[in-house]
């Protein structure tokens, strides 16, 4: 018996990029589609590279701010790019300006028009049963919106991180943008994907989103072996570690002065204590690390690869995440916070006015605190390094939250979808 082999097309503007959040959410998944009897034909931006076993069309921006953004990323790999880049650079930039003078969108933005018409020959081609646009930029639902219209395929959008949200920095223009894309998105697709709870609520009340919303919590890929509760009495220093980026309110003050108050009143323990800051710092961040006044316990390790980070993970005997101090903190939950899950080592997240991530850290054994406490953070690192120091550490439950979890979530959506 003949079966008709099972496609669908994911549309992303971001994918195939190292150490980017939103590239790496659409890549864990191809496997576990594959696995699920479903191949991927994918649809992305000229950043990242090509995946070499699928159906893959990379198109570019049409816009000057798009071209720029991927000139940018493109003079890393080719010697070419990075010799035309300040010529190409300077030719944009009367363009660029009158584009954010007209309009300050996303410098993904203007890749919908070509992705649209690309993804439209690609459904021709590969006769997908069903199209599936995420990966961080609106632009991907946009083309999704235009590829679904032209030929009736059923349509599931997911939004990594709310279109709008109340603590709005940017233009009323763009505001106005966005919001127009989070209606038309919640109206016409078939089903639409939040990462949060309190993102489909919110949505929801903007929206005519009714049944159509779904939470699917984004998982991660287990990457290290067990704990092993021997191994804090085996080592001299505790190691306290921060992944990812910092900028804005995401930042270490409020950690660094939890932690200048903690060997304040402990000032022994600065012979073991050690915090480390793996990821790109901006200006302010850099400057709270050098100028934190007990030296040799606070160090920036700047960016490294993927591998280098949860090997740097592994080798921790705490895991610091922070939110941002904003509103738009109440909906997401960090993609770094699955990885700290898999790891198995106690996590200190100074959260912001988000109980569901507040609930998932506590379920698992984990310490949440508010993000602007740092007497807060100074007890908990007390309660901590008591409990290295004894040997032991709070049992903390395996994470459920997998990659493999979540694509079968998707998958049993998109089944019931096609079969009504």
């Amino acid at each position: 018996m003949n079966h008709r082999v099972r496609r669908w097309l994911v549309v992303s503007y971001f994918s195939k990029i190292d150490g980017m959040a939103c590239a790496q959410h659409v890549d864990d998944r191809l496997s576990y589609l594959l696995e699920n009897g479903i191949e991927p034909v994918m649809l992305t931006g000229i950043c990242g590279a090509g995946h070499e076993s699928l159906a893959h069309v990379r198109v570019p921006s049409v816009a000057p701010s798009g071209i720029r953004y991927e000139l940018r990323h493109l003079r890393r790999k080719s010697r070419l790019v990075a010799l035309l880049y300040p010529l190409l650079n300077l030719l944009l930039f009367p363009l660029y300006a009158l584009e954010k003078l007209l309009i300050d969108l996303d410098s993904q933005w203007w890749w919908f028009p070509l992705a649209a018409f690309a993804g439209g020959r690609l459904c021709k081609e590969h006769k997908p049963e069903l199209i599936y646009s995420t990966g961080g930029a609106a632009s991907a639902h946009m083309a999704a919106f235009f590829v679904s219209r032209f030929t009736g395929l059923p349509w599931i959008a997911e939004f990594q991180d709310p279109l709008v949200f109340r603590d709005w920095k940017r233009s009323k223009r763009a505001y106005a943008v966005y919001a127009f894309v989070e209606r038309v998105v919640c109206a016409r697709a078939s089903a639409v994907i939040y990462l949060t709870e309190a993102a489909r609520e919110h949505a929801s009340k903007r929206t005519e989103l009714g049944d159509k919303g779904y939470v699917i919590y984004a998982g991660a890929e287990p990457a290290t072996p067990e704990y092993d509760d021997s191994r804090p009495c085996c080592r001299d220093t505790w190691r306290i570690a921060h992944f990812g980026s910092l900028g804005g309110s995401r930042n270490l003050s409020v950690f660094l002065r939890g932690l200048e108050m903690f060997l304040s009143n402990r000032p022994e323990l600065a012979e073991i204590v050690r915090f480390d800051q793996y990821g790109t710092s901006d200006r302010v961040s850099c400057e709270l690390v050098d100028n934190f006044p007990v030296s040799g316990v606070v160090r920036n390790r700047g960016r490294v690869s993927r591998n280098e980070a949860l090997s740097a993970m592994a080798d921790c005997d705490v895991l610091l995440l922070i939110q941002n101090t904003e509103d738009i903190s109440a909906e997401t939950i960090p993609s770094k916070t699955y990885e700290y899950f898999h790891m198995a080592k106690p996590i200190l997240g100074l959260l912001h006015r988000n109980p569901e991530l507040s609930r998932m850290l506590a379920e698992l054994g984990h310490r949440p605190l508010a993000a602007d406490d740092p007497v807060a953070v100074k007890q908990g690192l007390m309660e901590m390094i008591y409990e290295w120091q004894e040997g032991g550490r709070r049992e903390m439950a395996i994470s459920p939250y997998t990659v493999k979890a979540a694509v079968g979530r998707l998958v049993a959506i998109a089944d019931s979808i096609l079969k009504n």
